[in-house]
């Protein structure tokens, strides 16, 4: 939305027109998710009315959930947000097929490095032995949506890595390796202000935080097997944390329950 060409509406219907024209500009992409319009004087320049007007018809779009304002910031075209689901088996493959969403890793780092102290605490190691450390960026419907940090002991998976390159799958690659099923044993969730390398990846305002989830994952014997954090911005995600399932009475007196 660069043109300053300016444009004459009829005072009565100005801010529906106005509405209309940047709804338009949203549904081709020339305004895409995340884009800053330009200030309501710039706009009540352009359309030649007043900044009520204006405000008017940006009150009505992000009524309808197509921008986002924020005081002394502007307004932005809002970016879809993305259910993601913690539960005892977390996999955001399933997640974003349940929801019929187009999904892609872009592998940023893959690489062995040493544990350090919280990495070594949670996967009980030592500090400095040898992890498999990967780190993805995960785009849903052609948007940037999160960070993913995963870390393995390399004495487990010493060939992880190599493995992950020709499948380009987690739980594939777990699976190859002798590991057909992890559980959560844990989640946490903070926010923190993003880094600008992070801002630059999640294509977000340096204003906007991150939504961040520590977890640690266990085989089917209860062991320590990935340590992860998932960095997603705020305004664009939306957890889902369900509960584990409760068992039947009969089943906790060990009775057979009915079918």
């Amino acid at each position: 939305m660069q043109s300053n060409s300016k444009v004459i509406l009829d005072p009565s219907s100005a801010w529906r027109a106005i509405a209309s024209e940047i709804e338009q500009k949203i549904k081709s992409r020339e305004l895409c998710p995340g884009d800053k319009l330009p200030t309501e004087q710039q706009l009540a320049r352009k359309y030649m009315v007043n900044r009520h007007t204006v405000r008017r018809a940006l009150s009505h779009l992000g009524s309808r959930g197509l921008l986002e304002s924020t005081q002394g910031r502007g307004s932005f075209v809002r970016r879809p947000s993305v259910e993601l689901r913690i539960q005892r088996r977390t996999r955001f493959s399933d997640t974003m097929r349940s929801l019929n969403a187009t999904f892609t890793h872009h592998t940023l780092a893959l690489d062995v490095r040493p544990a350090d102290s919280r990495a070594a605490e949670i996967l009980q190691i030592k500090v400095g032995a040898p992890i498999v450390f990967l780190e993805r960026l995960s785009i849903v419907n052609e948007q940037p949506v999160g960070i993913g940090r995963h870390r393995f002991s390399f004495e487990r998976l010493p060939y992880f890595a190599d493995m992950y390159r020709s499948r380009q799958s987690v739980t594939t690659t777990l699976r190859d390796s002798g590991i057909p099923d992890y559980v959560r044993a844990w989640t946490k969730v903070y926010a923190q202000m993003p880094t600008a390398a992070e801002c630059d990846l999640l294509h977000m305002p340096k204003h906007v935080p991150l939504l961040v989830t520590q977890s640690l994952n266990h085989d089917g014997l209860g062991q320590p097997l990935e340590y992860g954090d998932a960095r997603t911005a705020a305004d664009r995600a939306e957890l889902c944390i369900e509960p584990e399932p409760t068992p039947q009475i009969a089943e906790v007196l060990g009775a057979p329950s009915a079918r």
